[in-house]
């Protein structure tokens, strides 16, 4: 690896805002696990293995990526077909490939290659962009969305819809089309509602009113909220998050990680953090809108469209906004496929804006 050309391409500024959101979410996980520091050291290894990776990205030929963009989709498709034969059971989902030495979430991987896809898809037609295209675009989508929703995995499939129907919106998709969809989609929610597990339509229940089940599928919401708001101004300090070692708030190390965060550091911490984070999509929007062509453009809105609505689901679920859909905080949460692909995405973001003149031309 070219250490000069790397400290050259490498915003630092960008790159100085994820460390700070890293080593909060590690100093956070440290305090919550209460199985020693396998987590943290597990998670270290990620972190290592995510920069490394996001450093060989920045360095990568861009136009690579436009190249591989269709069988990196495919292939994650086939790993998303693996999981729903031969996946890997935890906590009632499907969603896992144990490999005995390492388990990864193919899910997490298609946060990522679907925006590659559909960027690739529209340059390619850059110039000739017709509903029929819009429609192929929406097939993009819905493959991996049906595949992901039957693990079940509701909060991922909506991440990926959401993401997708930017990038469509922002393609050119005509607003008539999308009022008709809307209608579309209001007239067959009753046949959507059947469609959900019994758990899932328990959450969204709950939703309004989580202390009708406090004990059931009301009880991580409300541990949850208890958690934030013992935290008062200033929180309870490092190591003292009493929802956690009393082992009341569920999955305090992924999805729950910044309840912990919250009840340690309180109101000023939790401002603290949301401002690193709007900084950090404040920085990936400069670069996005200083993007020279369609791929680039398309490609890094998604990428960030996915983190922004990731942190958006996240903070609405332990706040009780939101139902409880499974989905991590990204750059804080424990988890390695998250981890990974979140710093190969914002590598992705880097090399596109230090070679948009190249790739222009």
């Amino acid at each position: 690896m070219n250490i000069v050309k790397l400290f050259q391409e490498i915003d630092h500024y960008l790159f100085g805002l994820i460390l700070i959101i890293i080593t909060l979410g590690l100093f956070t996980l440290a305090s919550s696990d209460q199985s020693g520091a396998a987590l943290v050291v597990s998670q270290i290894i990620n972190i290592i293995i995510g920069i490394t990776l996001m450093f060989a990205v920045i360095l990568m030929d861009p136009k690579k990526l436009f190249f591989f963009a269709p069988f990196l989709y495919i292939a994650s498709l086939f790993l998303l077909l693996f999981v729903v034969f031969f996946g890997y059971e935890s906590h009632g989902a499907q969603r896992w490939i144990n490999l005995g030495f390492l388990k990864f979430q193919p899910s997490e991987v298609i946060k990522l290659t679907t925006p590659l896809m559909l960027a690739w898809h529209y340059a390619k037609n850059d110039g000739d962009i017709t509903l029929k295209q819009h429609l192929l675009a929406l097939l993009i989508i819905t493959i991996p969305f049906c595949l992901i929703f039957i693990q079940p995995d509701l909060g991922t499939a909506l991440m990926i819809s959401f993401v997708g129907l930017v990038i469509i919106f922002v393609a050119g998709l005509p607003i008539k089309f999308i009022s008709i969809s809307f209608i579309l989609f209001l007239l067959s929610s009753p046949f959507l509602w059947g469609i959900l597990e019994p758990y899932q339509q328990k959450r969204i229940m709950t939703l309004f009113d989580p202390f009708s089940d406090a004990l059931g599928s009301g009880y991580q919401t409300i541990q949850s909220m208890i958690a934030l708001g013992s935290g008062g101004l200033i929180g309870k300090g490092w190591g003292n998050a009493t929802q956690t070692y009393l082992d009341f708030l569920p999955e305090s190390s992924t999805d729950f990680i910044f309840a912990v965060f919250s009840e340690e550091f309180g109101f000023l911490g939790v401002i603290s953090a949301l401002i690193l984070y709007l900084l950090i999509f404040y920085r990936c929007m400069f670069m996005v809108t200083r993007m020279q062509d369609t791929f680039s453009r398309i490609l890094s809105l998604g990428i960030l469209m996915s983190l922004f609505f990731g942190l958006i689901i996240n903070l609405g679920m332990i706040s009780g906004i939101l139902p409880i859909v499974g989905v991590p905080l990204p750059l804080f949460s424990y988890g390695g496929t998250s981890m990974v692909v979140s710093l190969i995405s914002i590598g992705i973001i880097m090399t596109l804006y230090n070679n948009k003149t190249l790739i222009a031309n």
